[in-house]
């Protein structure tokens, strides 16, 4: 099987199990029950060429395990989307109560300065599970007027790729209005995008959320190049940097995980406040945050929901990711 008609099979395998197995089963059964029928669906996907083989190897390389605990680890990181789903789906339907959900905030005095203050401030994430994002975005962790900056949903779709984006940003969009709070969107594809966000950043109680680890044009404005989790270069945008150092208001690092009982757990990183004009800053800080992320991606694989690659080694002792070669 071609590399091409591998990737259209397992978009089309992605595309019937999110609608036609998990949507109904999410509405119909416990939560339990679905979560353990999306992890079971993923074993479908770990038998693909493409999917499975890949992903295999991803983790082989990246963490350095057997061949049975990197199964493992494959089969984890292919369910994520899954999970999401059930859990996304059953907040859709009115079958999730989030009153309920209990989340727990590590290093909540680095963010408290901020909440007291009401100044408004940047919190960078990355694409971790949309279950534990949502706790990030609970009224009781980050107070005030929430401003997220995402991709618009697509209004036409050229491929079985391009349709289950748009499944998905659908989905996301319906559940955030459950916590009961005002959301303000800004699309990256509005010209007037970065204008937005830097006058929310000008008034009081308003948090800008930004994915910060989303793959950058290498040639355009504001990108950079670096290793990030197992791959030896990624592409970045300074986006972020530049808004905090422009907008003179402080930025800090948030990574959301998911326990096994299900307690979402929030480690925020220090707050950054730039100082000084000078764009080469926006690289020091960027580096900084982007740090943070993959600490997160290397502890909890399985719940990042990006390809990881396997070019780079994660040591758990010191916490860091390592070029293979050392």
């Amino acid at each position: 099987m071609t590399g091409r008609a591998s990737f259209t099979v397992e978009q089309a395998v992605r595309i019937f199990c999110m609608q036609f197995v998990l949507a109904p089963v999410a509405y119909a059964l416990p939560k339990k029950l679905a979560v353990q029928i999306g992890h079971a669906l993923a074993l479908v996907l770990l038998i693909l060429p493409r999917s499975g083989l890949r992903v295999y190897w991803q983790m082989r390389n990246a963490f350095g395990k057997g061949r049975i605990e990197s199964l493992y680890l494959a089969w984890g990181w292919l369910a994520t989307q899954f999970i999401d789903v059930v859990i996304i789906k059953r907040l859709s339907y009115g079958r999730e109560d989030l009153s309920k959900w209990k989340i727990i905030e590590r290093n909540v005095d680095r963010i408290n300065s901020l909440r007291e203050s009401g100044e408004p401030y940047i919190v960078v994430h990355g694409h971790f599970l949309q279950i534990s994002s949502l706790g990030m975005s609970s009224p009781n962790v980050t107070y005030g007027q929430p401003v997220v900056i995402n991709d618009p949903v697509l209004k036409r779709v050229q491929s079985l790729y391009e349709l289950r984006l748009r499944i998905d940003d659908r989905t996301y969009h319906k559940a955030y209005p459950r916590w009961g709070r005002d959301w303000v969107w800004v699309y990256n594809n509005e010209l007037s995008a970065a204008r937005k966000l830097y006058r929310r950043l000008h008034e009081r109680g308003n948090v800008v959320f930004i994915p910060v680890d989303k793959p950058w044009r290498e040639n355009s404005y504001g990108a950079y190049a670096r290793p990030f989790a197992g791959k030896k270069k990624c592409v970045f945008s300074t986006g972020a940097a530049a808004l905090a150092r422009l907008a003179r208001c402080p930025i800090i690092s948030c990574v959301p995980v998911l326990e096994r009982d299900g307690t979402i757990v929030v480690e925020w990183g220090e707050p950054i406040r730039i100082v000084g004009e000078d764009e080469a800053n926006d690289l020091k800080v960027m580096d900084e945050l982007l740090d943070a992320l993959e600490i997160g991606v290397g502890e909890r694989p399985t719940q990042y929901k990006f390809e990881i690659g396997g070019d780079r080694r994660w040591n758990p002792r010191s916490r860091r990711w390592e070029d293979l070669t050392e």
